[in-house]
């Protein structure tokens, strides 16, 4: 007989085995494949690349969140292409993505995968497996999935296209779900990615606008109080997003939004906007927000992806081939 699957495990497989009815027709190119690689030349990438993004996490936690921050900010904009990680001028000089970090994580792991298998492995699928690596360590293995893989690096990186594709955190609700949207996620889907703010940092120039000129009311006094403190002194200071377990990837995000304790404009409105709030109590519960953020994790990694003969497999994911 069989092993006997968890639950997880039985929600990833039909998440899975569903995939294309999470992104509307269209907005997909051409399907991924779980391990790509094993049957493409480079049997050993997905291993090589994990072990690089473990290292650099254990020797600075802050790039687990940093390199989950570079996926979104990857996909949200023409879709998993690799193209937020191409120099300036690009999509790196777009405000949002200039406090980004992490890209020398994915560097390291490129590099480690060309010497053994050159111009094979997308700096795209990099991006897209650091993501997940990142997620199930700093969730303690509780939250992991395996990677759909074989997405090409793209040819274009814009910042004015990042600049008005990347939520920003003053969005209201009906804005940011516009913005998702435009890639084919669903209301549901981007709640539970927002829940990508259980771990990492804000500046003060995130969430300022909460502070001054007047006071957001929704915001719970003690943390108020505690963020004029730290915003006084300047704008680049840093906080938590995630208050109460800041580098634990776990359900507590959403629990803090529905006692005043989301940071941002765009985490507040999830509880005080009723075509969201629903979402944000049904994820307070733990293995419904790891279900729905592997799923649609999976399903953002798939937004237009470019896969075959389109794109190019980058030599140094830094810029475009010549």
């Amino acid at each position: 007989m069989g092993k006997m699957l968890t639950r997880p495990h039985v929600i990833l497989l039909l998440v899975v085995a569903s995939l294309v009815v999470l992104t509307p027709p269209g907005l997909i190119e051409a399907q991924l494949v779980n391990g790509f690689y094993a049957s493409h030349g480079c049997p050993k990438a997905e291993s090589i690349i994990k072990s690089a993004v473990i290292t650099a996490i254990q020797q600075n936690s802050a790039n687990a969140p940093g390199l989950l921050r570079i996926f979104f900010h990857d996909c949200i904009v023409n879709g998993c292409d690799g193209s937020v990680l191409i120099d300036s001028p690009s999509e790196k000089d777009a405000i949002p993505n200039q406090t980004l970090h992490g890209f020398a994580v994915i560097d390291t792991a490129k590099a480690q995968v060309e010497e053994v298998c050159p111009g094979i492995v997308s700096c795209a699928d990099i991006v897209a497996l650091a993501a997940e690596t990142s997620v199930a360590i700093s969730s303690g293995g509780r939250v992991s999935w395996e990677v759909p893989t074989g997405r090409r690096d793209g040819l274009v990186s814009s910042a004015a296209a990042a600049l008005a594709a990347i939520p920003r955190p003053t969005d209201t609700v009906a804005t940011i779900t516009s913005k998702f949207a435009a890639r084919g996620l669903s209301v549901e889907q981007m709640v539970a990615l927002s829940g990508a703010h259980t771990i990492g940092l804000a500046h003060c120039s995130a969430f300022s606008n909460r502070l001054s000129p007047t006071l957001d009311s929704t915001l719970a006094s003690p943390l108020a109080q505690s963020l004029l403190t730290l915003c006084q002194s300047g704008s680049n200071n840093t906080t938590n997003l995630d208050v109460t377990t800041p580098t634990k990837f776990d359900a507590a995000y959403f629990r803090n939004l529905q006692v005043g304790l989301g940071l941002l404009t765009s985490d507040a409105e999830l509880q005080s906007d009723g075509s969201t709030s629903g979402f944000v109590s049904a994820n307070t519960n733990f293995n419904t927000f790891a279900a729905n953020f592997i799923s649609s994790m999976i399903a953002m990694g798939n937004v237009e992806v470019l896969t075959g003969t389109a794109g190019q497999i980058r030599t140094n994911c830094h810029a475009f081939n010549s």
